[in-house]
């Protein structure tokens, strides 16, 4: 996808070759987030000799507790990829039962010949562009996923009630039930997707 594809672990991503302008600046900078899991790249094959800075970053959105079910986790996946329609950092699948996090790619509206002079302006002005894009990330989707439950609760689904029908408890396992709740997603989320449950796979459709 980019002149950087994520790896799995650390999210490391590879140097910026050096023939797109700024290059050593964006990799010093993704030098210095060496211990986080978030970088800066560009999209250089698709975005002429004058690319878009993006901030790559991996979003943990399933609980930490692995056995939890998926069914109350939904309006967290969607809300993310809610905040990300109409971008390029729009994932195309999600694998479900995954563990590792989502990476995701966040326009920066900056192309490289924006870029200061003075090497310290422009340190100090990508590690600027890392936070505001990731605080922008965070309390839009939260703010999505805080609306939808308002929602879901004058329809009589609490994170609670959510939680039961995932656990296929007694009075909360019924097709009815589970078809009310998945008609309540995809009306409040404009973004269209479809469930794999053989693969265990969500498909954002075009």
């Amino acid at each position: 996808m980019s002149s950087s594809d994520n790896t799995t672990g650390s999210m490391w991503v590879q140097k910026t070759p050096t023939s797109v302008p700024g290059s050593s600046m964006l990799n010093l900078v993704n030098l210095l987030l060496r211990e986080t899991s978030h970088r800066v790249t560009v999209l250089e094959r698709t975005d002429g000799p004058d690319p878009e800075i993006f901030v790559v970053t991996r979003v943990a959105w399933r609980d930490s507790n692995p056995t939890r079910p998926i069914l109350p986790q939904l309006p967290r996946i969607l809300s993310l990829l809610e905040t990300l329609r109409g971008s390029r950092g729009v994932p195309r699948e999600v694998y479900l039962d995954s563990t590792e996090g989502i990476a995701i790619y966040l326009p920066s509206g900056m192309r490289v010949s924006e870029l200061p002079k003075d090497p310290k302006k422009t340190v100090r002005l990508l590690m600027s562009i890392v936070e505001d894009s990731l605080d922008h990330l965070y309390s839009t989707m939260n703010e999505v996923e805080t609306w939808f439950w308002k929602a879901a609760r004058q329809k009589g689904f609490s994170p609670e009630i959510v939680e039961k029908m995932g656990n296929n408890e007694d009075h909360f396992d019924s097709k009815e039930l589970m078809w009310r709740f998945h008609r309540i997603l995809r009306k409040y989320f404009s973004i269209r997707f479809t469930i794999h449950r053989s693969e265990s796979f969500l498909r954002v459709e075009e």
